[in-house]
C-alpha cells in the first residue's frame, strides 16, 4: 500500500506506466516536462510538488521539488495544480481527468491540445491508477 501523496506512490505509478505497453501508444509523439502540484487542503498541510520529463509514454526523469517556487525556476512545458481533494478524486477514479481540465478544477498551464487529443486513452489512465495500491492520508 502506497500513501498518496508520496514519492513511493509516484514511483509505483511510474513503474505501472513503464510496464504497460499501451502507455507507449498513448504517449507516442508527446514529449516535454511537467510539474504537478497538490495544493494544501485538509488533511494535507504543505504542497506536494513533483517534476517529470517524459517522451513517448516513458518517464525519463522524476524528482520531488522543494516547493511551488521551484516550478517557476524550472519552467516546465506543462504544469497541473489542484487541491488535495481534487487529486484524491482523480486518483480514486471519481473525477474524469479531461472533464476536470475543461471545468478548470485543475489549473493547467501548457498546450492543452495534445492532452485533449489523447482523451481516448483515459481508460488507460484509470487502469494504471488501479495498479497502484493506494492509501490516502
Amino acid at each position: 500500500m502506497h500513501v498518496f501523496p508520496s514519492k513511493e506512490w509516484c514511483e509505483a505509478l511510474i513503474a505501472a506506466i513503464h510496464a504497460d505497453p499501451q502507455s507507449a501508444v498513448a504517449g507516442r509523439g508527446l514529449q516535454g516536462d511537467l510539474a504537478a502540484a497538490i495544493l494544501p487542503e485538509p488533511p494535507l498541510d504543505e504542497p506536494f510538488v513533483v517534476y517529470a520529463r517524459t517522451r513517448d509514454g516513458k518517464v525519463l526523469e522524476f524528482r520531488m521539488l522543494e516547493d511551488l517556487d521551484e516550478i517557476e525556476e524550472i519552467k516546465p512545458a506543462y504544469v497541473a495544480r489542484a487541491g488535495y481533494q481534487t487529486w484524491k478524486k482523480l486518483v480514486s477514479s471519481e473525477l474524469d481527468p479531461i472533464e476536470a481540465l475543461l471545468q478548470r478544477k485543475i489549473q493547467f498551464a501548457g498546450d492543452l491540445q495534445p492532452i485533449i487529443e489523447r482523451a481516448q486513452f483515459k481508460d488507460l489512465f484509470w487502469r494504471l491508477l488501479g495498479k497502484v495500491p493506494t492509501k490516502f492520508i
